[in-house]
């Protein structure tokens, strides 16, 4: 499974020309041309809208020779990665006067990395359950809704001056965290 969703700039567009920690409604359709998501968000009278395809394309070049092993261990690095970033913002979360935005934006940015290239039917083990190569289509959808989160939470970063400006877009990541693990990842 080597695909990786682009980060679609019409998505941090409308998430920014509205605020962030507003009211945002996300919808994701699957066309036989293409999924997309749409997000909908509005402030203060003001309403934007994007639509985002949810085609995945491969954005990261993979090394052909990485073994098996290799693989687990790339991927297993990012969590890690995002393991940190995640710890780095909730610490500010629960305690606000930390708040530094430039720390936040360097951390939301981290989310970016393409650990999915890394989960070929060759690789399969690590902290990997074989659910993910049983169900391809569910955790593809798993894939999906952490990329939606994760462009979010970078969208309210780049403007937020409090930690009230990511607090709902980081809860969103971490649910599309748990959610994930829970079903595709060993205790």
């Amino acid at each position: 499974m080597s695909t990786a969703l682009k980060f679609a700039t019409p998505l941090m567009v409308a998430m920014a020309l509205v605020g962030c920690n507003k009211k945002t409604e996300t919808t994701t359709t699957t066309t036989a041309s293409a999924p997309a998501t749409t997000v909908t968000a509005s402030a203060n009278g003001a309403t934007a809208t994007a639509t985002v395809s949810t085609t995945t394309t491969s954005t990261t070049a993979v090394d052909p020779n990485m073994t098996p092993e290799d693989h687990k261990k790339a991927r297993e690095r990012i969590m890690k990665d995002w393991k940190k970033t995640n710890q780095t913002i909730g610490a500010m979360v629960k305690d606000p006067s930390k708040f530094d935005a430039v720390q936040v934006k360097a951390a939301a940015e981290k989310l970016n990395q393409n650990p999915w290239v890394h989960y070929p039917e060759t690789a399969k083990g690590g902290e990997a359950k074989d659910e993910i190569w049983r169900d391809a289509a569910g955790f593809q959808q798993q894939i999906d809704k952490f990329k939606t989160a994760a462009s979010a939470l970078n969208a309210a970063a780049a403007t937020a001056t409090s930690v009230d400006g990511i607090k709902t877009q980081f809860g969103d990541l971490g649910a599309s965290c748990k959610s994930c693990h829970d079903k595709y990842k060993q205790d």
